[in-house]
């Protein structure tokens, strides 16, 4: 009977299973945490990139014009794909501008998907504040 016992030990036992399933469970909640952080990280950097590049639209738009634009006006003249108060794809943040024409000043300010995540302004001087 001992010997039926001993043949019969094929395959996996319970505990070697529950052993594995721990160790996938520790580096999951290792890893995890760690990929959150890297997408946040790299959606603030997307929202940054596109504040530069919505600085230099409004300068080019400022000569041609003799005045800042909104988001709507810098979209209608072909120099930027950023909507009013649309969400920009890359980053998830929302942006919104506003302009004053009798100070020749804008401030744009980009709104984050998330709230542990930083909410960035900008002004017509380019000082990005977060």
């Amino acid at each position: 009977m001992l010997r039926k016992f001993r043949e019969r030990k094929h395959g996996f036992t319970i505990i070697e299973l529950l052993i594995v399933i721990a160790i996938i469970a520790i580096l999951a909640a290792v890893a995890i945490p760690a990929l959150l952080r890297a997408q946040k990280s790299g959606k603030e950097s997307a929202a940054l990139q596109v504040l530069k590049s919505l600085r230099s639209a409004e300068e080019t738009y400022r000569v041609k014009n003799k005045t800042y634009g909104d988001l709507t006006a810098l979209n209608g003249a072909t120099l930027s794909t950023v909507a009013e108060s649309g969400t920009e794809t890359a980053s998830g943040y929302v942006f919104a501008s506003t302009v004053s024409a009798s100070t020749d000043a804008y401030t744009i300010t980009a709104t984050p998907p998330q709230t542990d995540m930083t909410t960035y302004t900008m002004n017509e001087t380019g000082a990005i504040t977060p």
